[in-house]
């Protein structure tokens, strides 16, 4: 799917703030409805839709849910530095 990224609205951050971006590894169906999600919200960024996500269930929820190490029973790998 190609297309064009005129008319997104971006995330902008306040002057002076860096932007953190973590290595973030998505299967591509949580990436679609993630950017679906996006583009429905009113045309958003990816990531200005996850800012937004999180100041709502913020709001919503008092915080950020904790979930559990897995959700659907597969083994999650982790690593630790040396």
């Amino acid at each position: 799917m190609s297309g064009t990224n005129a008319g997104i609205k971006r995330n902008r951050l306040p002057a002076g703030v860096k932007p953190v971006r973590p290595d973030v590894r998505l299967a591509p169906s949580t990436y679609e409805a993630f950017n679906d999600a996006a583009r429905a919200s009113g045309n958003l960024s990816l990531s200005l839709y996850l800012e937004y996500l999180a100041q709502a269930l913020e709001k919503e929820r008092g915080g950020l849910p904790v979930l559990p190490p897995t959700l659907d029973g597969t083994e999650v790998a982790t690593t630790t530095a040396a």
